[in-house]
């Protein structure tokens, strides 16, 4: 019965995050709700890598790379933090700091040998570096 009422809780989450326009303060908001006032929750590492997600997927990149950063600090073992790892180098690739996101995708290869966007990700890594570091 708890897990239906997490699932529900989740579901209300979202619809208001939507409802609200995927706005700044609105996920900024809901993020500390979870991760200030209810961090022992099951579901709150969860909420706030999923929040992260649609930080990027709506194109906030730095308000993404805030939020991954926090969750990769607090939340280093959810099952989300992977593809955030993946995502906080994305971001500082869109944004621009391709030194930054050539170290994130550096640490990404390091840390996930096996991951299946393991080639793509060396590709892109050498794409970066031959048009962007440096020397």
């Amino acid at each position: 019965m708890f897990g239906q009422w997490k699932k529900i809780l989740v579901v209300a989450i979202v619809a208001f995050v939507l409802y609200m326009g995927c706005n700044s303060q609105t996920m900024l908001k809901t993020e500390s709700f979870f991760r200030k006032e209810n961090p022992n929750l099951a579901m709150t590492p969860k909420v706030c890598y999923f929040l992260g997600n649609i930080a990027y997927m709506t194109f906030r990149y730095q308000l993404a790379v805030s939020i991954i950063d926090r969750n990769l600090k607090d939340f280093p073992y959810a099952p989300g933090a992977t593809n955030a790892e993946f995502r906080r180098a994305l971001s500082y690739e869109k944004l621009g700091k391709y030194d930054t996101a050539i170290k994130y995708y550096e640490e990404f290869l390091f840390a996930h040998p096996k991951d299946n966007r393991y080639e793509s990700v060396s590709n892109r890594v050498a794409k970066l570096k031959a048009l962007h570091q440096e020397s």
